[in-house]
């Protein structure tokens, strides 16, 4: 009893949250075995649709703070970031990441709004967005963060979506999947980068592909969002000692996750992987409040108390 207070009392700062439009759950549900693959709450979710609802479930659950993640079409890049500004203007425990598109003629444009607001995250879906992280159109992408970065400007780092089997579900082009094996070659092509592979690197993948590729860099970070549902027991705590305290993230996937069972069982799962009470503050919090450069901020000060 006393190691779950000690661990449902260290700061959690939630990396890996979502503000979908109704017709997301509805085509979820219409994907034949789509939520039980990946053990979505599908149920839950369904009343998880705005940021008041958002704020009150982490407020409820002891979250301090949570990260968006939005993405969009070329067409829509701006008017997307500039939503997920407005939505969290004035917020002091909601922050956004922004999205960009290989496609989008604007990217250095848009690359400075972002930074001039302050969003240092930029998140990708390669398969919802229709792009090849191979192609040479993404690999400029990558090298224009890469020159932002160098120049000594605010660092941005990427955050991937890792679903495996997207293109089984979804019909996306299988070139246009996120797979373990590209992730790792971007993030050893581009050490300037920070790069986040949500679900601990590969959603629904193969362990030992995600074994063979996600290798340990120090520029590369993985995010506890869904892997505990999808990935056995013994295979995520094998992955929390490969890449250490100091690059794991913790993450929901809100809203096909709840708070209050996620910091638990992930807490557990940390705890068995020897991680100690710095250690695992370092996963539920300080290592995304760094990548997001948030040390002078109120949500800092409330992450250190």
């Amino acid at each position: 009893m006393a190691d779950r207070k000690q661990q449902n009392s260290l700061p959690v700062f939630d990396c890996h949250t979502h503000l979908f439009p109704p017709a997301v759950f509805a085509n979820t549900a219409r994907l034949e075995g789509l939520a039980a693959a990946l053990r979505l709450q599908v149920d839950q979710a369904r009343m998880r649709t705005d940021k008041g609802m958002l704020k009150r479930e982490s407020r409820d659950a002891g979250v301090h703070a949570c990260l968006l993640l939005p993405t969009a079409p070329a067409s829509h890049v701006r008017k997307i970031n500039d939503m997920f500004l407005r939505t969290v203007e004035a917020e002091d425990s909601l922050f956004t990441a922004g999205t960009l598109h290989p496609s989008d003629p604007g990217v250095d444009e848009e690359l400075e709004l972002l930074a001039g607001h302050g969003v240092l995250a930029l998140k990708f879906s390669s398969f919802s967005q229709g792009f090849d992280l191979q192609s040479e159109e993404t690999l400029q992408l990558f090298e224009r963060i890469r020159k932002h970065n160098s120049a000594g400007k605010s660092r941005f780092f990427v955050i991937l979506d890792t679903f495996y089997q997207a293109d089984l579900y979804f019909g996306a082009l299988k070139e246009h999947v996120t797979t373990p094996r590209k992730l790792g070659c971007l993030a050893a092509g581009f050490p300037e980068i920070d790069f986040v592979g949500s679900h601990m690197g590969g959603l629904s993948a193969p362990y030992q592909e995600i074994r063979e590729h996600i290798v340990p860099m120090p520029n590369l970070y993985l995010d506890t969002s869904n892997a505990a549902h999808v990935l056995s027991r013994d295979e995520f705590l094998r992955l929390l000692g490969l890449h250490g305290p100091e690059h794991i993230l913790f993450g929901t996937d809100w809203p096909w996750f709840g708070h209050k069972e996620e910091i638990p069982l992930i807490g557990g799962l940390l705890q068995a992987a020897g991680f100690s009470s710095e250690e695992r503050s370092r996963v539920f919090a300080g290592n995304i409040s760094r990548l997001l450069n948030l040390k002078n901020s109120k949500v800092q000060k409330a992450l250190t108390l």
